[in-house]
């Protein structure tokens, strides 16, 4: 693995924090093409930084961003990788409200703040099959294709708590061996 520069890794969450839309997954998603494409994090790493992230509370982007940062570049890695990836995002943010509010009342104005909300479910549907379909190769897709429908399943039809889901795709994942 190469090890990058600190600026290296703050252009990087940077750019993606400028221009990554629908949340985090979409964000995680671009970050893990652009570490594997850079040879930055092995997939081993990449999943222990994603999967911790998934556990703990709050908003998970920013776990991931500090366990990515962290292995790439230490404590500075991880305060440059948060910093980056969220001083843009809020500043959009306070922008878009603001302009919201001043348009809010006209139906151009609500027919786009709709089709933004549509952009985004679409892009978070895209980065959910990105990141399944790297975990898929020949011959080796039933595993990771059977685990996220079975956790859609059991968040979405029988009710359970994202942690209760992650606890049954871990056991099932650690039963179920690859050959």
């Amino acid at each position: 693995m190469a090890q990058p520069r600190l600026t290296g890794v703050t252009r990087l969450f940077f750019r993606v924090g400028v221009t990554v839309f629908g949340g985090g997954d979409p964000t995680i998603a671009i970050l893990q093409r652009e570490f594997y494409k850079r040879d930055w994090l092995s997939p081993e790493k990449f999943g222990i930084a994603f999967g911790l992230a998934r556990l703990t509370p709050g908003t998970n982007v920013l776990a991931f961003c500090v366990a990515a940062g962290w292995y790439l570049r230490g404590l500075p890695g991880a305060l440059a990788a948060v910093l980056a990836i969220t001083i843009p995002a809020s500043v959009l943010v306070v922008w878009l409200t603001r302009a919201y509010d001043l348009t809010a009342r006209y139906p151009l104005a609500q027919s786009i703040a709709n089709a933004l909300v549509a952009a985004a479910v679409g892009t978070m549907l895209g980065a959910a099959l990105l990141l399944v379909r790297t975990q898929c190769s020949r011959g080796r897709w039933l595993r990771p294709i059977v685990i996220a429908a079975g956790a859609f399943v059991l968040a979405y039809v029988v009710k359970l708590s994202p942690l209760q889901v992650i606890g049954v795709a871990a056991i099932v994942g650690f039963f179920w061996a690859e050959s």
